[in-house]
């Protein structure tokens, strides 16, 4: 596999600023790479210290060792983003076996924001049956992130919710996927998905809320019973939901989810200035 999603001029190749097309000489097996996806907001690397944590359990456990320590990779991230003059943006960390070497490459992954449009208004989501081998590693699976694009353009949506054998709905593609129904708040079990890094914290936020986070898996011929739904990621934060296949849901008008995305904002707004 090749590095398809770098949109940045310079990438940090093994701990050295190197051109972007100096990436093109190098490949990898899907099986053996492991990456984060870092937001960029102001220059502060959001939750690095939770990316780092989770990039560096994935690998343990198929024995391999993150070479650089904490403080370097984010001295690395912050030279990235200097020397592509950006400070609001998404950073890719992978790391990989190229000639049966390990190696590690940060670069500026493609990158979408919601709009203010579409936070007001919510979201379009579509279904597809699709149960990941391990959803709590974090590794490339080239195969399903195309079945992905595919689903996703084909239903003109904005992410797929996968839906296991018995009809649950487990997780977004590249997502984490909320349900309100009155003052409660349910989401999948922590064995059934990738343990989101936001979702985690909106899981924090809703408790602090008053809001009961209740772990259970929803099926979709449950969906009519729920007030709202909302989609959490690294780039979306927290998202409204508007559309689950052809169920409508007026999320973005729930006074819930409006109070959880306040909530969310105000923490990373917090986590910002403090490490400015």
């Amino acid at each position: 596999m090749k590095f398809e999603e770098n949109i940045g001029k310079i990438c940090i190749l093994n701990g050295a600023a190197e051109p972007s097309e100096k990436l093109d000489s190098y490949s990898f097996d899907k099986h053996t790479a492991f990456y984060e996806v870092i937001r960029i907001i102001k220059g502060v690397p959001l939750f690095f210290e939770d990316h780092y944590a989770r990039l560096k359990n994935s690998m343990s456990k198929l024995k391999y060792e993150l070479l650089p320590s904490k403080k370097e990779v984010r001295e690395q991230i912050e030279t990235l983003c200097r020397h592509n003059d950006l400070s609001e943006c998404n950073v890719k960390i992978t790391v990989f076996q190229f000639e049966q070497e390990q190696s590690m490459v940060l670069f500026i992954n493609k990158f979408y924001y919601p709009s203010q449009e579409e936070y007001d208004n919510g979201v379009v989501c579509c279904t597809l049956k699709l149960k990941r081998k391990n959803p709590n590693v974090k590794m490339i699976h080239a195969g399903y992130k195309e079945e992905l694009q595919r689903i996703v353009s084909e239903n003109n949506a904005y992410e797929a919710l996968l839906v296991n054998e018995d009809g649950k709905i487990t997780e977004g593609g590249k997502s984490n996927v909320f349900f309100v129904k009155g003052n409660r708040i349910y989401t999948s079990p922590e064995d059934f998905v990738l343990i989101g890094i936001t979702r985690q914290y909106v899981a924090e936020v809703c408790r602090k809320l008053g809001y009961e986070v209740i772990e259970t898996l929803i099926g979709l011929d449950s969906l009519e019973s729920f007030d709202a739904a909302f989609i959490t990621g690294t780039s979306i934060k927290v998202l409204p939901v508007s559309l689950i296949d052809d169920f409508p849901l007026n999320s973005a008008s729930n006074a819930t989810t409006k109070h959880v995305m306040t909530g969310y904002n105000s923490l990373v707004n917090a986590y910002i200035n403090d490490n400015l």
